[in-house]
């Protein structure tokens, strides 16, 4: 249903193939994908990059049929490192959403952080998906928080 851009003229190539543009890596992948429905809308979720990798993160597309066909996401990554941004966590991705009782929504994947790069570690950040359809995510991030069953 989902597939790796097949040129790098591809609007979604320059997040989904820095692992090969940055020389990680030689080939790109697409995988961990991950559904939610919401308003007659199938969200898609999904990784890109080399699982090991700085740029490994996560993207989303969506449909109103849950076999597709289905359109990545103009706001994509949602999760993506943060070190550029002054933060700790890289290589995030292949993630699940789970849904509260009182609608609040995260996301859970894996990633890695300059604590201990070597070592994959789960993270969890909320994920919103806003009024026009939007999902995002706020995070990655590392600091404890309170969730209310």
């Amino acid at each position: 249903m989902l597939a790796p851009p097949f040129a790098l003229d591809d609007a979604q190539s320059e997040w989904e193939s820095r692992s090969v543009t940055s020389g990680e890596v030689n080939r790109r992948w697409t995988e961990g994908s991950y559904m939610v429905e919401q308003n007659g809308v199938y969200y898609m979720i999904y990784s890109a990059n080399y699982y090991m990798g700085d740029y490994y993160a996560m993207g989303y597309a969506t449909s109103d049929h849950p076999l597709g066909p289905f359109v990545k996401a103009a706001n994509n990554p949602i999760v993506q490192e943060s070190l550029s941004k002054g933060g700790k966590v890289m290589g995030t991705g292949h993630g699940m959403i789970a849904t509260m009782p009182d609608g609040q929504r995260f996301i859970v994947y894996h990633g890695r952080t300059t604590d201990n790069p070597e070592e994959r570690v789960v993270l969890m950040d909320r994920l919103y998906i806003d009024e026009n359809g939007v999902m995002y995510v706020d995070g990655p991030t590392t600091d404890s928080m309170t969730i209310n069953f």
